[in-house]
């Protein structure tokens, strides 16, 4: 990124804990919601950590409130216009919903998804996502 320069660098907690797992296998998904909070889904690390504006985590999250069988597996983030944070579970083929501060609000887990990965939302509130191990993208109005 020739030109660039680096405006900040968050790489520890205030317990000095690294944030984020790191290394060559590692995977992180990233999106920036309403408030500006950052929000990563780190798949080795099985949890999902949101960051302040200023650095601080604000929380982690790592899908026990869902109450799924198998082991939480993150995959892509987005975030809607209400702030709200929207998790592919590729595990549990599921999308786990949570509130901008870290409240778990739902699950949507009955609408035939097979390893959820791709998510986008659209102007209208529709939530996009992208199956690619059958080849399909469901379009779900999950907001009412």
């Amino acid at each position: 990124m020739e030109g660039k320069t680096v405006k900040q660098k968050i790489e520890k907690d205030e317990h000095g804990n690294q944030i984020l797992q790191n290394g060559f296998h590692s995977t992180h998904f990233v999106d920036e919601n309403i408030n500006g909070d950052i929000c990563v889904s780190d798949v080795n690390a099985y949890m999902v950590v949101v960051v302040g504006k200023t650095g601080k985590v604000r929380f982690r999250y790592y899908g026990t409130s869902a109450g799924m069988v198998n082991p939480f597996q993150p995959k892509q983030i987005v975030t809607d216009s209400m702030g709200q944070i929207i998790v592919a579970d590729n595990n549990n083929a599921c999308l786990h919903i949570l509130h901008q501060n870290g409240q778990f609000l739902r699950c949507v887990d009955n609408c035939g998804l097979e390893k959820p990965c791709g998510l986008s939302v659209d102007s209208e509130g529709r939530l996009w996502v992208g199956c690619p191990q059958s080849g399909n993208v469901k379009v779900i109005q999950y907001m009412k």
